[in-house]
């Protein structure tokens, strides 16, 4: 979301999203719909609108993908010299030195389209991918489930448990998750197919859902699906001028909601790389990068979700945990403490959201030693190659509000003034366009960001840091923007 408030469209998004600021973002696991609460997950992925944290700008939004979507479709449609083309399919493409030519079909009709550049955020089945010969690697398909959408008039407001955004429902004949997903009493339902299981036709769907809700409530069925959880990772992502992005390159499963982060993080991490390029500020190893920067991010991410995927509503169910006598209630109480120790890390694993870092040639490390690992500890600070931290300044501002759009210069107090300019001159010289943004006064700025000049990406990563500097300004500038340096690297 942090993104979308760069591009200015954060706000379109909570308009879209079909929850209001006010509703809980809670999720709650129970024996069914109407049945007894078993465990809750207040503020699950952070994701409270009416609280404002220092760790971010943008509480994370609950909303269907395609009003996502819309959303940027609206947006890009306003853009110059942009075109949005539906219901073509690609054939075949071929790459020569400059540029790429792609040829793609609609009703029988092939046009070839030519860019400098191909971008394949095709999804699952990338036939970018298969054309430039990459190949996945890791686990496929190895559970399946069932998906409906139903419409139940009225049943939030009939619902005993609290609201929430999501409901994992544990018991022995339909054990499964449940929730709003938008207006016109829309509800989800999912659930896994264990083994050779079929695909539920609409009848034993029907029975599912019922048995889930646990109580007389009309509803209609609107749309069944099954799909299959993968652990994949593309074996490259890139193949000369043309790259890989989104499901294109990655498949997880959904648990932890990591899905969406991951498209939009390869799509900011390659497209600013693709633009200082096209602007004649970036160079090849800028493009390496890439690769280099979010692969390592996926295989992490993917294990994360793997591991969530592994303990679902199937596994917490126990004989006898429905009755009315103090034994069941032992059984659910007992159900509870498993599922609070066992899924927090799911819900509240804010690390794996802000606290993914590159490595790669575009980063100048400075040998800081990274922490300890935890997907629930999140510690901002500025060590090249994570998000920049965020925070609220004194006039109610965010900090990100003042980033630049390109690379930005933080200089804090005790940044010297000549340092600066030779930075700028620097940058300058290169044609990498950099906004200096001098701040002072604020002492947890300096806690936060541990220098006096720490020098932002387009992505709002940190890509170097120090007190003062400790290298030649056009070796800096040439190695962020991956361009080979016109002088060599000297200490000064």
């Amino acid at each position: 979301m942090a993104h979308f408030r760069r591009w200015g469209l954060a706000e379109q998004v909570r308009r879209a999203s079909p929850l209001p600021d006010s509703y809980p973002r809670d999720i709650i696991f129970a024996t069914r719909l109407f049945g007894q609460e078993l465990a809750r997950f207040q503020n699950a992925f952070f994701g409270d609108q009416q609280l404002r944290d220092e760790r971010f700008p943008e509480a994370a939004q609950w909303i269907p993908q395609y009003k996502i979507e819309a959303v940027l479709r609206e947006a890009i449609a306003t853009k110059p010299r942009t075109s949005l083309l539906f219901g073509h399919r690609l054939c075949r493409l071929r790459q020569d030195e400059d540029g790429v030519v792609a040829t793609v079909e609609r009703d029988g009709e092939e046009v070839e389209l030519r860019a400098r550049y191909l971008v394949g955020a095709d999804g699952g089945r990338s036939e970018v991918r298969t054309q430039i010969d990459a190949r996945m690697e890791g686990d496929a398909a190895y559970m399946r489930n069932f998906l409906a959408v139903y419409r139940a008039p009225g049943l939030s407001q009939r619902v005993p448990l609290s609201r929430a955004i999501s409901y994992w429902l544990v018991n022995p004949d339909a054990p499964a998750v449940t929730g709003p997903m938008d207006e016109d009493d829309l509800w989800f339902f999912s659930t896994q197919l264990k083994g050779d299981t079929p695909a539920y036709d609409l009848d034993e769907a029907r029975r599912r859902i019922g048995l889930a809700i646990g109580a007389d409530v009309p509803f209609d069925i609107l749309e069944t699906d099954t799909w299959s959880a993968h652990r994949l990772l593309a074996n490259r992502y890139r193949l000369k001028r043309v790259f890989l992005a989104g499901d294109a390159c990655h498949l997880h499963p959904p648990m932890g909601g990591y899905g969406m982060n991951m498209g939009i993080g390869d799509a900011v991490d390659l497209g600013w790389k693709l633009a200082a390029v096209l602007n004649g500020w970036g160079g090849e190893v800028l493009l390496d990068s890439y690769e280099a920067e979010r692969r390592a991010v996926a295989r992490l991410v993917i294990e994360e979700a793997a591991e969530n995927y592994s303990f679902v509503t199937h596994h917490m169910v126990r004989e006898a945990m429905e009755g009315d006598d103090p034994s069941c209630a032992a059984i659910r109480n007992e159900i509870g403490r498993s599922i609070t120790a066992g899924k927090a890390r799911e819900f509240h694993a804010i690390n794996v959201v802000l606290g993914l870092r590159y490595e790669s040639q575009v980063i100048v490390a400075d040998g800081m030693v990274a922490p300890t690992w935890d997907p629930m500890v999140y510690l901002p600070d500025a060590r090249p190659g994570g998000l920049a931290p965020h925070h609220w300044l004194a006039d109610g501002s965010s900090l990100y509000d003042h980033f630049g759009t390109d690379f930005t210069l933080l200089a804090l107090d005790g940044a010297q003034a000549d340092e600066v300019a030779r930075l700028e001159a620097a940058a300058d010289r290169l044609g990498m366009p950099l906004t200096v943004v001098r701040l002072a006064g604020d002492p947890a700025l300096r806690t936060l960001y541990g220098a006096e000049m720490t020098l932002i990406r387009p992505d709002q990563h940190v890509a170097w840091r120090a007190d003062c500097l400790d290298h030649d300004p056009a070796y800096l500038v040439a190695r962020i923007s991956g361009v080979e340096p016109a002088i060599p690297e000297t200490s000064t």
